[in-house]
């Protein structure tokens, strides 16, 4: 999950190639293409200034989709050596102790190396959905594209109690990793009967809750005018029920069988991206309103 690769601007040679490679990256897979170097897109539109007028607004609009879709991002400040070809720049950052890339798709002349393809022998699974050890370091892995491109985002869990310490530990890192980003809201579903004995959660619950939202936000140190919003439903006897649990933004979501919790050294939890057709529906409930849940208790706080 999360995985970084580049793709060589001459790589694909034609609308219908750059159009297959774009296809394996993105938040619905998991995976992500990086603009590298950060003018990758003038050496593309270069290497397309040859094609024919319709050929080129094809692509042109290709890459377009791609950046809106997040599924092309810059990462900024990379090393590249003008005196080098784009294949050595590039399998550099393949050889760190903790690599910048994943894998690199070259043009077809690329010169033998690990995990260096060209287009043709490129073989990703549908998806980057993995198994990982249920701590912080991990989540924030998995996670860290989405809580840094994300303007809002939502935290799904009907079982989310950020007074608990398992729940604490694995939210503080996640909002630590998100206040260096493009986040400025930060929504939290939980039910309410998960909360509370009764229907109706107790104020001095909702008095710890609350103050365990500012301590959260304090310690992550978000930027000025950032809403952080706890939502309480009652959802037993609706049709919008939650059943899994999902950090989600208008720009994807990852899935996360176990929630938003730590667990006991050695145990895994199953991750996985958020696929567009299930995206959708979970936006019109979470992010547009679009539900029958009740909501119980609402906490809410700018900063």
């Amino acid at each position: 999950m999360n995985e970084f690769y580049a793709a060589e601007p001459s790589a694909c040679g034609s609308s219908i190639e750059l159009k297959l490679l774009l296809e394996r990256f993105g938040p619905y897979t998991g995976r992500y293409l990086a603009a590298y170097p950060d003018n990758w897109f003038d050496f593309v539109e270069k290497h397309y200034g040859t094609f024919g007028p319709v050929e080129q607004e094809r692509i042109k609009l290709l890459l377009h989709r791609a950046r809106n879709n997040a599924l092309i991002l810059t990462r900024r400040g990379l090393p590249w050596e003008n005196s080098r070809t784009w294949q050595n720049n590039a399998i550099r950052l393949l050889g760190s102790k903790l690599p910048v890339l994943t894998g690199i798709i070259a043009a077809n002349n690329v010169e033998p190396a690990p995990s260096v393809w060209p287009l043709s022998e490129l073989d990703l699974p549908p998806t980057a959905e993995e198994r990982i050890y249920g701590t912080a370091e991990e989540y924030v892995r998995v996670c860290r594209t989405l809580l840094s491109i994300s303007p809002e985002l939502h935290f799904v869990d009907p079982y989310l109690d950020m007074t608990k310490q398992k729940n604490k530990k694995i939210i503080n890192a996640l909002f630590e990793a998100l206040a260096g980003g493009k986040c400025m809201k930060a929504t939290f579903w939980a039910r309410a009967t998960s909360l509370s004995v009764g229907r109706d959660i107790s104020k001095p619950i909702l008095d710890d809750l609350r103050r365990a939202l500012d301590e959260l936000c304090r310690n992550a140190r978000v930027r000025q005018g950032f809403v952080a919003e706890y939502i309480f439903v009652r959802d037993e006897d609706r049709k919008s029920k939650m059943h899994g649990r999902y950090l989600l933004s208008i720009k994807g979501g990852v899935r996360l069988d176990q929630g938003f919790e730590s667990l006991p050294s050695g145990r895994r939890v199953d991750v996985g991206p958020v696929g567009k057709a299930l995206h959708d529906e979970l936006l019109s409930i979470f992010h547009e309103g679009k539900h029958d849940m009740e909501i119980v208790s609402q906490l809410k706080t700018i900063f």
